[in-house]
């Protein structure tokens, strides 16, 4: 069973439905008390204690570039036939409705899918890179897939088949083209996806050898600008993005990013990035580096999936920790599973935060509800704190009439934001009564642990 992903229970800012609906004007007291800088937070007599022994860190580093370049090393695919066809099967039925709230005509998906021809799936493969920050696509198309029409509008920032954003120069495994040869099927290490042919080339051995280098920047300033050799602006990089490192001198990170020719094969191009945006992988995992880049995410902007080249509850987790050589997998179930794992099952609200303010380290623990993970950043007035992406927060009000408080962006809060705009329903609204667990990056599970169900 496919897990669907991105910050459903929480998921752009100021708006407030205390008589039901979706109101626009207020704040949420958490948003305006609370400091939104993540170093208000960090402890100064602990800021540059290291979160995770040296070589420990060393360790999950060397594993996160063996997950990372998996793809350039793989014979197959990775993934079964009912895996690459659980799309179709699942819109088969309902193909929605698309821009503008037009209704998708009844054989859309029934043609996609002879277009996908998945009967002959795999079709050999090939292992490539991106070469452009690009969509991974549930189903071979650019167009949405709602639902309800009256969901499809300004503002509205989700897409059934919209899987993941991924940016320039990740390694992946060519598995399937469509019949039309406008859409390839594509692996990473953490996501499949359709995607137009032209945003990745294939890579040759030679190719492969000079990238993995051993060797890598990562970029640690959100949409860091990458210049060619004569300093025309090429990209601007996300935060979390990897390339190999070539040099630096005293303003630039020297690196190389790819391009396509006119065969469809990938070539090395020399580039550069700020000097303070592209750090050497991995950076000492410290609370202080942890919170300046916790803080080059504050207050951007929600995306489903990547939409718009924007990030959900899960990207911006994975991305905080790419820098420091810890790899995430994409959704928040499977963070969830991604290191010691305690579970809350049958705690009570007041047994959870104990727990968590007893057992919780600040910016390494992360506290998971089914739907959206956020990170524990530490006590403040008694009370933990979260930092995390996320589109609204339910609410109810005192006839018991249910609405949404509609925020939209990386923001710190407690683990009851929106309270005082709400009554609180603890049995469904309150994010803190709805954690079912938290784990501890950069530990293995204990043997019987109990994990979070597969959803």
């Amino acid at each position: 069973m496919r897990t669907k992903k991105y910050c459903l229970l929480l998921m752009p800012f100021l708006l407030l439905a205390l008589g039901g609906g979706n109101a626009r004007g207020a704040v949420i007291r958490d948003l305006d008390e609370l400091s939104q800088k993540p170093l208000s937070y960090v402890d100064r007599g602990t800021a540059d204690l290291p979160l995770l022994p040296a070589g420990e860190q060393a360790r999950l580093n060397a594993e996160y570039d063996a997950l990372h370049f998996a793809p350039w090393h793989q014979e197959a695919p990775r993934h079964r036939p009912d895996q690459v066809t659980w799309g179709f099967r699942k819109y088969a039925g309902n193909p929605g409705y698309g821009r503008g709230g037009r209704r998708h005509p009844p054989d859309w998906i029934r043609k996609m899918a002879a277009n996908a021809h998945l009967d002959d799936y795999p079709q050999g493969g090939f292992p490539a890179i991106t070469v452009t920050r690009t969509d991974f696509r549930l189903l071979p198309t650019r167009e949405p897939h709602s639902r309800y029409p009256k969901n499809q509008g300004k503002g509205y920032s989700f897409d059934n088949l919209q899987e993941s954003s991924v940016p320039e120069g990740a390694p992946v495994f060519v598995i399937h083209v469509s019949r039309d040869r406008k859409w390839l099927l594509v692996e990473t290490s953490y996501v499949l996806g359709w995607v137009p042919p032209e945003a990745v080339a294939a890579v040759s051995p030679e190719f492969v050898k000079s990238w993995e280098n051993g060797r890598y920047a990562a970029i640690v300033r959100d949409k860091a600008p990458v210049r060619d050799e004569k300093d025309s602006l090429l990209f601007r990089a996300p935060l979390g993005s990897l390339f190999p490192k070539v040099g630096e001198d005293a303003k630039r990170a020297w690196i190389w990013t790819a391009v396509r020719d006119s065969k469809g094969m990938a070539i090395l191009r020399k580039a550069s990035a700020p000097k303070a945006a592209a750090a050497e992988k991995p950076l000492s995992m410290t609370p202080r580096r942890a919170a300046q880049l916790a803080g080059e995410l504050v207050g951007e902007p929600y995306g489903w999936g990547g939409m718009d080249g924007k990030r959900d509850c899960s990207s911006t987790i994975r991305d905080l920790f790419a820098p420091f050589g810890l790899w995430l997998p994409r959704n928040s179930a499977e963070q969830a599973i991604f290191g010691k794992f305690t579970s809350f099952r049958d705690l009570s609200p007041a047994e959870k935060e104990t727990l968590i303010i007893g057992r919780g380290v600040p910016w390494r623990t992360l506290l998971w509800t089914p739907g959206h993970i956020t990170l524990y950043i530490g006590v403040h007035q008694g009370k933990p704190l979260i930092f995390h992406n996320f589109w609204s927060i339910k609410t109810r009000d005192a006839q018991g009439k249910r609405g949404r408080i509609l925020v939209g962006r990386t923001a710190i809060t407690t683990l009851h934001p929106g309270r005082d705009l709400s009554i609180p329903d603890t049995t469904r609204d309150d994010l803190l009564s709805s954690l079912e667990g938290m784990v501890l990056l950069g530990e293995p599970p204990e043997n019987g642990e109990s994990n979070p169900p597969r959803r």
